[in-house]
């Protein structure tokens, strides 16, 4: 791979990274940072491919965009702790949600049963004409 190529790859990741459009990396993630690792990772390449010595100027690209997802996280407003009572609130509220969701799957599963029985109840019925019909036309 020459050096030119090499380095439109790496450049192609990290407009992906910058406009979150990834293939690889999630720049959803907490602990997401910009850095020669995760344009490279992004790049589908192993960590240490993007080198100072290598590519200066993408590594100075780099080392911006970092400062300036820095400079945004702490411009952004914080979140607010979470209180004890609204812990409560929440997982309240996932327990309810969960519930439903178990009498729904409960009450599907009954049906299920049901139409199981009468389908095994029908089978039979049926087997026990076809077992007289089959008699009826032996003794004839």
């Amino acid at each position: 791979m020459s050096r030119l190529r090499g380095e439109r790859l790496y450049r192609a990741a990290l407009q992906r990274l910058k406009s979150g459009e990834t293939e690889v990396v999630d720049t959803t993630a907490p602990d997401f940072r910009f850095s020669t690792t995760t344009v490279a990772v992004e790049a589908g390449k192993k960590k240490g491919y993007v080198r100072s010595e290598r590519y200066p100027e993408l590594c100075k690209e780099i080392a911006e965009q970092e400062s300036i997802r820095k400079k945004k996280l702490f411009d952004a407003p914080r979140h607010s702790k979470r209180t004890p009572g609204a812990r409560v609130k929440k997982i309240s509220e996932q327990y309810e949600l969960l519930k439903r969701e178990h009498e729904a799957c409960l009450e599907r599963m009954l049906n299920l049963l049901l139409t199981n029985y009468a389908l095994q109840s029908e089978n039979r019925h049926l087997k026990s004409l076809t077992k007289s019909a089959a008699q009826l036309d032996q003794e004839q």
